[in-house]
């Protein structure tokens, strides 16, 4: 008999289709916070939501995975990233409906970005974010800051590499 350990609780704010959430994903010990997002059901299973306008938080969401645009945890992943000394970072700028996120992205030494994206999952991990809507700047109302972001691909409409 085989005994799991318990699932790590990340405390993460979830912009979807609806808007900003705030709660707690349940990852299973021996994925790292992406693996998690990236794999199984369609459903993230996030408890102690926080709805846009809603007085109290809902006990548990069963979350479409495909309505998630960004994920920003709480707290950046203790995990070191095991492609660190074979990469370089990036900064990139990801078009999204309504709003641009800018950060720096990990992209293997001897690829161009389209390249890395060519190979990439559905899910992107950004570090160092700001995401503001267009034409605004990190002091403008609606910008938020972000040190972890895991962007869902399939709601991009573009990725662009800063100068």
């Amino acid at each position: 008999m085989t005994t799991r350990s318990a699932p790590r609780k990340v405390s993460a704010d979830l912009l979807t289709t609806l808007g900003w959430l705030n709660g707690t994903l349940h990852v299973p010990s021996h994925l790292s916070l992406e693996e998690h997002l990236a794999g199984g059901s369609d459903q993230l299973k996030v408890t102690g939501v926080a709805v846009p306008n809603e007085p109290d938080r809902l006990r548990f969401v069963a979350l479409r995975r495909n309505a998630v645009l960004v994920v920003a945890p709480a707290l950046p992943e203790e995990r070191e990233d095991p492609e660190a000394e074979f990469s370089t970072a990036r900064e990139v700028a990801c078009l999204l409906p309504g709003s641009m996120l800018r950060g720096t992205l990990r992209v293997l030494h001897h690829l161009r970005l389209s390249d890395h994206l060519r190979q990439a999952s559905q899910l992107l991990t950004l570090r160092h974010c700001l995401l503001a809507p267009y034409g605004a700047t990190a002091n403008s109302p609606g910008a938020r800051t972000l040190h972890t972001a895991v962007v869902n691909l399939s709601h991009v409409v573009g990725v662009s590499e800063q100068a």
